[in-house]
C-alpha cells in the first residue's frame, strides 16, 4: 500500500472512501474472509481487529487517520494462528500500532500465505509506523 493512498483527506479530516472496499471503524471489529482486500481506517480510540483463521490469499489493510498518539490499532489472530512481524512470529499474539508511537498516516497490511515451513500463516507484508507485539 503506497503512502500516497492516505493523503486524500477532506476538509474535516475524513478519508474519501470507496464504501465497498474501505471502512471507517470505531471500536472493535471481527473480520471475515469476505472482508479481504478492504482497508479499515481508525480515527481515534483503540480498535481491535480479530482476524479469521488463515487461508491463502487473504489480505487486510489498517490505517490510522487521527492525530498523533490519539489511537491504537491491534490486529489479533485466532488462538491457533500467529502473525510474523517485528522480527519474529508468536502464536495468539496481537501486532499493534500503539498509542504512544502512532502517527497520522501509519498503516499495516496483514496477509495470509504459505510460510517457510509450508504452513499457512499471517504476516505483516508491509507497514509504516512502529510495530509492537502483545506481551
Amino acid at each position: 500500500m503506497a503512502v500516497n493512498e492516505f493523503t486524500s483527506f477532506t476538509a474535516v479530516d475524513a478519508p474519501k472512501c470507496d464504501n465497498k472496499r474501505d471502512e471507517l471503524v470505531t471500536g472493535n471489529k471481527t473480520l471475515v474472509a469476505g472482508d479481504s482486500g478492504k482497508t479499515f481506517f481508525v480515527k481515534r480510540g483503540t480498535s481491535i481487529f480479530s482476524l479469521p483463521a488463515t487461508a491463502v490469499g487473504l489480505s487486510y489493510d489498517f490505517a490510522y487517520i487521527g492525530g498523533d498518539a490519539g489511537g491504537q490499532i491491534q490486529v489479533s489472530p485466532v488462538a491457533a494462528d500467529g502473525i510474523a512481524a517485528a522480527g519474529s512470529a508468536v502464536v495468539n499474539k496481537d501486532v499493534i500500532l500503539a498509542t504512544a508511537t502512532i502517527k497520522k498516516g501509519d498503516w499495516l497490511r496483514v496477509t495470509s500465505g504459505v510460510g517457510a515451513t509450508g504452513v499457512t500463516a499471517w504476516f505483516v507484508s508491509s507497514h509504516r509506523g512502529v510495530l509492537t507485539k502483545e506481551a
